[in-house]
Protein backbone atom coordinates (compact mmCIF):
# COMPACT_ATOMS: atom_id res chain seq x y z
CA UNK A 1 0.00 0.00 0.00
CA UNK A 2 1.03 3.62 -0.36
CA UNK A 3 -0.29 7.10 0.35
CA UNK A 4 -1.40 9.10 -2.66
CA UNK A 5 -2.39 12.42 -1.09
CA UNK A 6 -2.39 14.28 2.22
CA UNK A 7 -4.39 17.48 2.74
CA UNK A 8 -3.95 19.70 5.79
CA UNK A 9 -6.26 22.47 6.95
CA UNK A 10 -5.49 24.53 10.06
CA UNK A 11 -3.13 21.79 11.24
CA UNK A 12 -0.19 23.05 13.32
CA UNK A 13 1.43 25.71 11.10
CA UNK A 14 -0.35 24.65 7.88
CA UNK A 15 -3.38 26.77 7.04
CA UNK A 16 -4.15 24.94 3.81
CA UNK A 17 -1.83 22.55 2.02
CA UNK A 18 -2.29 19.69 -0.45
CA UNK A 19 0.57 17.19 -0.66
CA UNK A 20 0.83 14.67 -3.49
CA UNK A 21 3.05 11.69 -2.71
CA UNK A 22 4.79 9.16 -4.93
CA UNK A 23 5.15 5.43 -4.35
CA UNK A 24 8.82 5.86 -3.52
CA UNK A 25 10.92 8.23 -1.42
CA UNK A 26 9.18 11.50 -0.54
CA UNK A 27 11.76 13.89 0.89
CA UNK A 28 10.72 17.06 2.73
CA UNK A 29 13.66 19.44 2.94
CA UNK A 30 13.95 22.56 5.05
CA UNK A 31 15.37 24.31 8.09
CA UNK A 32 14.25 23.43 11.59
CA UNK A 33 10.85 24.66 12.87
CA UNK A 34 9.39 25.08 9.37
CA UNK A 35 6.77 22.30 9.57
CA UNK A 36 8.48 19.18 8.27
CA UNK A 37 7.70 17.07 11.33
CA UNK A 38 4.08 18.26 11.19
CA UNK A 39 3.68 16.31 7.94
CA UNK A 40 4.92 13.13 9.66
CA UNK A 41 2.62 13.82 12.59
CA UNK A 42 -0.41 14.35 10.30
CA UNK A 43 0.07 10.92 8.72
CA UNK A 44 0.45 9.35 12.17
CA UNK A 45 -2.77 11.03 13.33
CA UNK A 46 -4.63 9.66 10.31
CA UNK A 47 -3.32 6.16 11.10
CA UNK A 48 -3.87 6.12 14.88
CA UNK A 49 -6.51 8.77 15.50
CA UNK A 50 -4.16 10.58 17.86
CA UNK A 51 -0.77 12.31 17.92
CA UNK A 52 2.51 10.92 19.22
CA UNK A 53 3.68 14.43 20.17
CA UNK A 54 0.86 15.61 22.43
CA UNK A 55 -1.89 14.14 24.58
CA UNK A 56 -4.23 17.05 23.81
CA UNK A 57 -5.89 16.83 20.40
CA UNK A 58 -6.76 20.54 20.51
CA UNK A 59 -3.04 21.39 20.34
CA UNK A 60 -3.09 20.15 16.73
CA UNK A 61 -5.26 23.14 15.74
CA UNK A 62 -3.48 26.12 14.19
CA UNK A 63 -3.24 29.07 16.57
CA UNK A 64 -6.24 31.37 16.19
CA UNK A 65 -8.38 28.78 14.35
CA UNK A 66 -11.44 26.91 15.62
CA UNK A 67 -10.78 23.49 14.07
CA UNK A 68 -8.41 21.41 11.98
CA UNK A 69 -9.05 18.90 9.20
CA UNK A 70 -6.85 16.17 7.80
CA UNK A 71 -7.60 14.20 4.65
CA UNK A 72 -5.53 11.22 3.52
CA UNK A 73 -6.01 9.10 0.41
CA UNK A 74 -4.14 5.81 0.16
CA UNK A 75 -3.98 2.92 -2.27
CA UNK A 76 -4.61 -0.53 -0.87
CA UNK A 77 -4.84 -3.58 -3.13
CA UNK A 78 -5.22 -1.26 -6.16
CA UNK A 79 -8.19 0.54 -4.59
CA UNK A 80 -8.18 4.14 -3.37
CA UNK A 81 -9.38 4.62 0.21
CA UNK A 82 -10.00 7.96 1.90
CA UNK A 83 -9.73 8.73 5.59
CA UNK A 84 -10.30 12.00 7.41
CA UNK A 85 -9.69 13.42 10.87
CA UNK A 86 -11.49 16.43 12.39
CA UNK A 87 -11.05 18.12 15.76
CA UNK A 88 -12.36 21.47 16.98
CA UNK A 89 -11.40 23.69 19.89
CA UNK A 90 -14.10 22.26 22.17
CA UNK A 91 -12.64 18.79 21.62
CA UNK A 92 -15.30 17.42 19.27
CA UNK A 93 -13.50 14.75 17.28
CA UNK A 94 -14.45 12.68 14.28
CA UNK A 95 -12.64 10.10 12.19
CA UNK A 96 -14.07 8.77 8.94
CA UNK A 97 -12.88 5.96 6.70
CA UNK A 98 -14.41 6.04 3.22
CA UNK A 99 -17.07 8.45 4.57
CA UNK A 100 -18.05 5.96 7.31
CA UNK A 101 -17.69 7.33 10.84
CA UNK A 102 -15.27 5.36 12.99
CA UNK A 103 -17.06 4.51 16.25
CA UNK A 104 -14.35 2.46 17.95
CA UNK A 105 -10.67 3.21 17.49
CA UNK A 106 -9.92 -0.51 17.96
CA UNK A 107 -11.79 -1.18 14.72
CA UNK A 108 -9.64 1.34 12.85
CA UNK A 109 -6.04 1.18 14.08
CA UNK A 110 -3.97 -1.00 11.76
CA UNK A 111 -5.83 -0.02 8.57
CA UNK A 112 -2.83 2.15 7.67
CA UNK A 113 0.21 0.27 9.01
CA UNK A 114 3.14 2.58 9.71
CA UNK A 115 6.64 2.45 11.16
CA UNK A 116 7.88 5.74 12.59
CA UNK A 117 11.56 6.47 13.12
CA UNK A 118 12.71 9.72 14.78
CA UNK A 119 15.60 10.94 16.97
CA UNK A 120 13.31 10.42 19.99
CA UNK A 121 13.09 6.76 18.99
CA UNK A 122 16.58 6.28 20.43
CA UNK A 123 14.90 6.24 23.84
CA UNK A 124 13.62 2.78 22.91
CA UNK A 125 17.20 1.56 23.22
CA UNK A 126 18.70 3.85 25.85
CA UNK A 127 15.67 5.17 27.76
CA UNK A 128 13.23 3.83 30.31
CA UNK A 129 11.14 0.62 30.04
CA UNK A 130 8.13 2.83 29.30
CA UNK A 131 9.49 3.64 25.84
CA UNK A 132 10.23 0.00 25.04
CA UNK A 133 6.74 -1.06 26.14
CA UNK A 134 5.26 1.66 23.94
CA UNK A 135 7.29 0.33 21.00
CA UNK A 136 5.96 -3.21 21.51
CA UNK A 137 2.42 -1.96 22.17
CA UNK A 138 2.43 0.06 18.95
CA UNK A 139 3.23 -3.08 16.93
CA UNK A 140 0.69 -5.18 18.82
CA UNK A 141 -2.06 -2.59 18.39
CA UNK A 142 -1.55 -2.54 14.62
CA UNK A 143 -1.73 -6.33 14.56
CA UNK A 144 -4.66 -7.08 16.86
CA UNK A 145 -7.94 -5.40 17.78
CA UNK A 146 -8.21 -7.66 20.82
CA UNK A 147 -4.87 -6.31 22.06
CA UNK A 148 -6.13 -2.72 21.93
CA UNK A 149 -9.29 -3.63 23.84
CA UNK A 150 -7.45 -5.69 26.47
CA UNK A 151 -4.87 -2.94 26.98
CA UNK A 152 -7.54 -0.25 27.30
CA UNK A 153 -9.55 -2.29 29.79
CA UNK A 154 -6.48 -3.22 31.81
CA UNK A 155 -5.45 0.45 32.09
CA UNK A 156 -8.96 1.36 33.30
CA UNK A 157 -8.74 -1.30 36.02
CA UNK A 158 -5.23 -0.14 36.94
CA UNK A 159 -6.42 3.44 37.31
CA UNK A 160 -9.28 2.32 39.55
CA UNK A 161 -6.91 0.23 41.66
CA UNK A 162 -4.47 3.11 42.10
CA UNK A 163 -7.30 5.44 43.11
CA UNK A 164 -8.38 2.98 45.82
CA UNK A 165 -4.79 2.53 47.05
CA UNK A 166 -4.45 6.27 47.60
CA UNK A 167 -7.36 6.30 50.06
CA UNK A 168 -6.90 6.09 53.84
CA UNK A 169 -9.22 3.07 54.02
CA UNK A 170 -8.51 0.44 51.35
CA UNK A 171 -11.22 -1.93 50.11
CA UNK A 172 -9.18 -5.10 49.61
CA UNK A 173 -12.21 -7.11 48.44
CA UNK A 174 -12.87 -4.67 45.62
CA UNK A 175 -9.21 -4.71 44.60
CA UNK A 176 -9.28 -8.51 44.46
CA UNK A 177 -12.33 -8.29 42.18
CA UNK A 178 -10.30 -5.96 39.97
CA UNK A 179 -7.43 -8.48 40.06
CA UNK A 180 -9.78 -11.13 38.67
CA UNK A 181 -10.56 -8.92 35.68
CA UNK A 182 -6.96 -7.79 35.26
CA UNK A 183 -5.69 -11.36 35.19
CA UNK A 184 -7.71 -12.05 32.02
CA UNK A 185 -6.28 -8.98 30.31
CA UNK A 186 -2.74 -9.66 31.53
CA UNK A 187 -2.71 -13.18 30.11
CA UNK A 188 -3.82 -11.94 26.69
CA UNK A 189 -1.41 -8.99 26.66
CA UNK A 190 1.61 -11.01 27.77
CA UNK A 191 1.01 -13.74 25.19
CA UNK A 192 0.73 -11.22 22.36
CA UNK A 193 3.75 -9.22 23.51
CA UNK A 194 5.80 -12.42 23.74
CA UNK A 195 4.71 -13.45 20.24
CA UNK A 196 5.79 -10.09 18.78
CA UNK A 197 9.11 -10.12 20.67
CA UNK A 198 9.84 -13.61 19.30
CA UNK A 199 9.25 -12.33 15.77
CA UNK A 200 11.38 -9.23 16.42
CA UNK A 201 14.16 -11.54 17.62
CA UNK A 202 13.96 -13.61 14.47
CA UNK A 203 14.15 -10.68 12.05
CA UNK A 204 16.54 -8.59 14.14
CA UNK A 205 19.29 -11.19 14.20
CA UNK A 206 19.62 -11.28 10.40
CA UNK A 207 19.31 -7.50 10.00
CA UNK A 208 21.89 -6.76 12.73
CA UNK A 209 24.38 -9.13 11.14
CA UNK A 210 23.86 -7.49 7.73
CA UNK A 211 24.43 -3.99 9.09
CA UNK A 212 27.56 -4.97 11.06
CA UNK A 213 29.06 -7.50 8.61
CA UNK A 214 28.45 -10.35 11.07
CA UNK A 215 30.40 -8.58 13.83
CA UNK A 216 27.45 -8.10 16.16
CA UNK A 217 24.68 -10.36 17.37
CA UNK A 218 21.49 -8.93 18.83
CA UNK A 219 19.22 -10.73 21.27
CA UNK A 220 15.91 -9.64 22.79
CA UNK A 221 14.38 -10.84 26.04
CA UNK A 222 10.92 -10.18 27.43
CA UNK A 223 11.00 -9.35 31.14
CA UNK A 224 7.65 -9.93 32.86
CA UNK A 225 6.27 -11.58 36.00
CA UNK A 226 3.47 -13.33 34.17
CA UNK A 227 4.85 -15.42 31.32
CA UNK A 228 3.50 -18.97 31.38
CA UNK A 229 0.96 -18.26 34.12
CA UNK A 230 -2.74 -18.96 33.70
CA UNK A 231 -5.45 -16.53 34.87
CA UNK A 232 -5.80 -18.10 38.32
CA UNK A 233 -2.05 -18.00 38.89
CA UNK A 234 -1.89 -14.36 37.75
CA UNK A 235 -4.68 -13.35 40.13
CA UNK A 236 -3.01 -15.20 43.00
CA UNK A 237 0.27 -13.42 42.26
CA UNK A 238 -1.44 -10.01 42.27
CA UNK A 239 -3.31 -10.82 45.49
CA UNK A 240 -0.13 -12.02 47.21
CA UNK A 241 1.68 -8.76 46.39
CA UNK A 242 -1.18 -6.47 47.40
CA UNK A 243 0.57 -5.66 50.69
CA UNK A 244 3.40 -4.03 48.70
CA UNK A 245 0.87 -2.00 46.72
CA UNK A 246 -0.69 -0.86 50.02
CA UNK A 247 2.68 0.25 51.39
CA UNK A 248 3.56 2.14 48.22
CA UNK A 249 -0.03 3.37 47.64
CA UNK A 250 0.41 2.40 44.00
CA UNK A 251 0.20 -0.80 41.92
CA UNK A 252 3.72 -2.22 41.80
CA UNK A 253 3.01 -5.52 40.07
CA UNK A 254 1.48 -5.63 36.60
CA UNK A 255 2.22 -5.52 32.88
CA UNK A 256 2.85 -1.78 33.26
CA UNK A 257 6.25 -2.86 34.65
CA UNK A 258 7.25 -5.17 31.78
CA UNK A 259 10.43 -4.50 29.84
CA UNK A 260 12.18 -5.47 26.61
CA UNK A 261 15.85 -6.20 27.27
CA UNK A 262 18.17 -5.65 24.30
CA UNK A 263 21.57 -7.35 24.17
CA UNK A 264 24.40 -6.96 21.67
CA UNK A 265 27.07 -9.66 21.91
CA UNK A 266 25.48 -10.69 25.23
CA UNK A 267 25.87 -7.20 26.79
CA UNK A 268 22.82 -5.10 27.63
CA UNK A 269 23.00 -2.28 25.14
CA UNK A 270 21.28 0.36 27.31
CA UNK A 271 24.03 -0.01 29.96
CA UNK A 272 27.11 -1.07 28.05
CA UNK A 273 26.51 -0.25 24.37
CA UNK A 274 28.34 2.52 22.52
CA UNK A 275 26.36 5.30 20.82
CA UNK A 276 26.99 3.58 17.49
CA UNK A 277 25.69 0.27 18.81
CA UNK A 278 22.56 1.95 20.20
CA UNK A 279 21.82 3.58 16.85
CA UNK A 280 22.42 0.30 15.03
CA UNK A 281 20.16 -1.56 17.46
CA UNK A 282 17.39 0.99 16.91
CA UNK A 283 17.74 0.75 13.13
CA UNK A 284 17.58 -3.04 13.44
CA UNK A 285 14.45 -2.97 15.62
CA UNK A 286 12.61 -0.56 13.33
CA UNK A 287 13.38 -2.58 10.21
CA UNK A 288 12.34 -5.76 12.03
CA UNK A 289 9.12 -3.93 12.98
CA UNK A 290 8.65 -3.14 9.27
CA UNK A 291 9.14 -6.79 8.27
CA UNK A 292 6.68 -8.06 10.88
CA UNK A 293 3.91 -5.73 9.72
CA UNK A 294 4.64 -6.54 6.09
CA UNK A 295 4.47 -10.29 6.72
CA UNK A 296 1.54 -10.40 9.12
CA UNK A 297 -0.72 -7.87 7.42
CA UNK A 298 0.16 -8.86 3.86
CA UNK A 299 0.84 -5.25 2.84
CA UNK A 300 3.77 -2.88 2.92
CA UNK A 301 3.78 -0.43 5.85
CA UNK A 302 4.45 3.27 5.36
CA UNK A 303 7.87 4.37 6.63
CA UNK A 304 7.97 7.72 8.44
CA UNK A 305 11.57 8.90 8.95
CA UNK A 306 11.70 12.19 10.82
CA UNK A 307 15.15 13.84 10.68
CA UNK A 308 16.75 10.51 11.44
CA UNK A 309 19.58 10.85 8.93
CA UNK A 310 21.34 13.29 11.25
CA UNK A 311 21.58 10.44 13.78
CA UNK A 312 23.19 7.92 11.41
CA UNK A 313 26.61 7.68 9.81
CA UNK A 314 27.03 7.23 6.05
CA UNK A 315 27.21 3.42 6.23
CA UNK A 316 23.95 3.14 8.15
CA UNK A 317 22.28 5.71 5.89
CA UNK A 318 23.30 3.76 2.79
CA UNK A 319 22.07 0.51 4.34
CA UNK A 320 18.73 2.09 5.24
CA UNK A 321 18.21 3.67 1.80
CA UNK A 322 19.06 0.40 0.07
CA UNK A 323 16.62 -1.42 2.35
CA UNK A 324 13.69 0.93 1.71
CA UNK A 325 14.26 1.84 -1.95
CA UNK A 326 11.40 -0.41 -3.14
CA UNK A 327 8.86 0.98 -0.68
CA UNK A 328 7.14 4.27 0.09
CA UNK A 329 8.80 6.41 2.70
CA UNK A 330 8.30 9.93 3.95
CA UNK A 331 11.59 11.48 5.04
CA UNK A 332 12.25 14.87 6.63
CA UNK A 333 15.72 16.38 6.65
CA UNK A 334 17.67 19.63 6.75
CA UNK A 335 20.02 18.53 3.95
CA UNK A 336 19.70 16.22 0.95
CA UNK A 337 23.25 15.18 0.03
CA UNK A 338 22.59 11.56 0.99
CA UNK A 339 19.91 11.11 -1.71
CA UNK A 340 21.65 12.63 -4.72
CA UNK A 341 22.08 9.26 -6.42
CA UNK A 342 18.59 8.00 -5.59
CA UNK A 343 16.03 7.50 -8.33
CA UNK A 344 12.27 7.33 -7.68
CA UNK A 345 12.36 10.29 -5.33
CA UNK A 346 10.31 13.46 -4.95
CA UNK A 347 11.89 16.38 -3.10
CA UNK A 348 9.72 19.15 -1.65
CA UNK A 349 11.07 22.20 0.16
CA UNK A 350 9.24 23.24 3.32
CA UNK A 351 9.24 26.86 4.48
CA UNK A 352 7.01 28.25 7.22
CA UNK A 353 4.16 25.82 6.68
CA UNK A 354 4.25 25.92 2.89
CA UNK A 355 5.60 23.51 0.28
CA UNK A 356 7.76 24.54 -2.66
CA UNK A 357 8.09 21.64 -5.12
Amino acid sequence: MYIEELDLENFRNYEKQQIKLIDGINLFLGDNAQGKTNIIEAIYVCAFGKSYRTLKDTELIMFGKDYCNLFLKYNKNNSSIETSFYIDNINRKQIKNNEIKVKKIADYVGEIPIVIFSPESLDIVKGSPTRRRSFIDMICCQMSKSYIICHQEYMKCLKMKNNILKKDSIDRNYIEILHEKMSVYIKNIVEQRKNIINKLNEYSQNIQKSITDDKEEIRLEYETDFLGKNEQEIKKYLDEHLYIDELRKSAIKGIQRDDLLIYINDKEVSKFGSQGQKRTALLTLKLANFEILKEEKGEVPILLLDDIMSELDSNRINFLLKYIEKYQSIITTTEDTFVRNIENIKISKVSNGRLEN
